[in-house]
């Protein structure tokens, strides 16, 4: 089996790189910290699966993601992240993803999810996040965390400023907060934000 690593924290590919190589099944295990690095491998040498980092240094994760998928490359992406927030998971997994797991996760186990994800298994039938938000309280969400005025976000989305209201409360409601403060704290828990 032959694995690329993209992530932007040498130490921790370098140090993956070398645990990877241990494994009997694995015969490559190439490591680069730099996308266009990255793109330059991926053209000119096959692979059966690639562990991506979400948090990338200029970019994110799912922007690679994103274009391995419209360029159809043949590996399978496995993302390996220290964010564990459920909205994440789902994003990477509805993006073309076999798999999201934690970068706190124990060798052996890592080395069974690879192997299984080599062998045709995909996480993507695991339960996803239930989002508890409607897709125009997710607008209004991200709206709100920018900090527009309510005069300007019902503006911008075509609707009156007393349906804007309805939908903050249901929002308050739903993440279980008080004010603007907690909002932001759970958005960003939740991954509605991106932390990059």
């Amino acid at each position: 089996m032959k694995i690329i690593i993209l992530d932007d924290h040498k130490i921790f590919g370098e140090s993956l790189r070398a645990l990877l190589m241990e494994n009997a099944e694995i015969s490559q295990c190439d490591f680069v910290s730099a996308i266009e690095e990255f793109y330059k491998k991926i053209e000119t040498d096959s692979y059966d699966i690639c562990l991506l980092d979400i948090n990338l240094d200029k970019n994110s994760g799912f922007d690679v993601l994103k274009n391995l998928r419209a360029k159809k490359f043949g590996f399978k992406i496995l993302i390996l992240s220290s964010y564990t927030n459920p909205i994440y998971k789902k994003k990477a997994l509805d993006l073309g993803a076999a798999g999201y797991i934690s970068k706190s996760i124990d060798s052996k186990s890592l080395i069974e999810k690879i192997c299984q994800i080599n062998n045709g298994f995909s996480f993507t039938n695991e339960k996803h996040f239930e989002n508890p938000l409607t897709k125009r309280e997710e607008e209004v969400l991200k709206a709100l965390i920018t900090g527009k005025t309510n005069t300007q976000i019902a503006k911008g989305l075509y609707i009156s400023e007393r349906t804007l209201y309805h939908h903050i409360e249901n929002i308050y409601n739903k993440l279980k907060v008080e004010n603007k403060v907690e909002l932001y704290g759970k958005a960003l828990e939740l991954g509605y934000v991106d932390r990059f």
